[in-house]
């Protein structure tokens, strides 16, 4: 379990949804200290546009990183499907008829069908993410280096 000053900040039951939050703490650190930096050094227009470019380099590459982390945790889940949901036939007062166990195994396999499409969307859409954060990264970083080169 991973600690700061005893407080857990990854707890095992939630796993990554923590190191999200723990994403949501740390950026606006960072931003703070980029602010402060360039307060330091004296607002100019190359600052600011240095501070963009490493905010949304950062941000983006964060972006690729959890849905990387997601990508890999949705496609376990498809590959290696585990149904933790169980549910019996309902217990009526009077005996069961073949219809009600039809229409009662009819709605479970209909569950079953939905949660592995629920897992194959959520696969696309952590893969999306990926997609959409590269390009950005790889764009704003390009433009980070060509201006050191320029320097």
């Amino acid at each position: 379990m991973l600690m700061f000053f005893g407080v857990p900040l990854i707890n095992a039951k939630r796993g990554w949804q923590d190191i999200i939050s723990l994403v949501f703490v740390v950026v606006p650190i960072i931003i703070f200290v980029m602010i402060v930096y360039v307060l330091k050094e004296g607002v100019t227009v190359s600052n600011l546009r240095s501070l963009y470019l490493y905010l949304v380099s950062f941000v983006s590459l964060m972006m690729i990183l959890i849905g990387l982390i997601f990508t890999v945790q949705n496609l376990m889940d498809v590959i290696f499907p585990t149904d933790y949901y169980y549910d019996t036939i309902p217990e009526k007062s009077e005996a069961i008829t073949e219809e009600d166990r039809r229409i009662y195994e009819e709605n479970q396999r209909k569950n079953h069908e939905n949660r592995r499409t629920e897992k194959k969307k959520d696969v696309a859409k952590s893969i999306a993410v990926v997609v959409v954060a590269l390009p950005t990264f790889f764009y704003h970083w390009r433009k980070i280096e060509i201006e050191k080169t320029e320097k």
